[in-house]
């Protein structure tokens, strides 16, 4: 799909989102995000930003690896993102400075059409709001080398593949093995837990406009 179909089938789907049924897709056996806000109003707040880029007349989204570092989300595939800092003014800012903090694209290359439904993660109790980017320019990465430890890119067609879902033996933050675990697999990674379920409403959106 190329890049100016896949920009205008997005932000039709932005304004009518399939939400947390797209999730539970993903999350089969745990509560909505909107049930969990609810009940626990001390959530710590976040963002991710979706990127998207187009090369080659194919457009592709980014994904990083992050750093074994011991922490709850060690090691994780995941967008760009992280806790929003007392400085910033919302949180589509917070995605945004996070995403040059991690993988150096500036915020003026990058064209945002819009959120997708936050998701709330129990684990370390974050509420995130996903942000929908696009890279219109050429870039070159730049790694946090505290946070990052690579970046991988996936085709919008890979992603729409019926194929991508898969249900896979996952390893958490611990070592142990989780099996029957929904995830996509994209360029050869497993993609699980939050990541999954914000790229499932992406996929619901381009499907149902496609």
């Amino acid at each position: 799909m190329q890049l100016e179909n896949w920009k205008k089938s997005l932000i039709i789907g932005l304004s009518n989102l399939p939400g947390e049924e797209a999730h539970l897709e993903m999350v089969p056996f745990r509560l909505a995000s909107s049930t969990f806000k609810s009940k626990f109003n001390d959530a710590k707040h976040s963002a991710v930003m979706c990127l998207f880029f187009e090369r080659d007349n194919e457009s592709f989204g980014l994904l990083i690896e992050r750093t074994e570092d011991g922490g709850i989300h060690s090691g994780q595939i995941s967008f760009p993102g992280g806790k929003k800092d007392l400085d910033d003014m919302n949180l589509k800012e917070t995605a945004l400075r996070e995403t040059f903090e991690e993988i150096g694209v500036p915020n003026n290359f990058i064209n945002v059409l819009g959120k997708l439904t936050e998701v709330y993660i129990p684990i370390s109790n974050f509420l995130v709001q996903p942000y929908v980017g696009v890279i219109e320019r050429d870039f070159e990465l730049s790694l946090s080398q505290a946070e990052v430890k690579s970046v991988f890119y996936f085709s919008i067609n890979e992603l729409l593949n019926p194929y991508s879902k898969q249900f896979q033996t996952i390893k958490n933050h611990k070592g142990a093995e989780m099996d029957n675990i929904p995830c996509f697999v994209l360029n050869e990674r497993k993609v699980w837990g939050a990541t999954a379920v914000i790229l499932n409403e992406i996929k619901r959106i381009l499907e149902f406009v496609k």
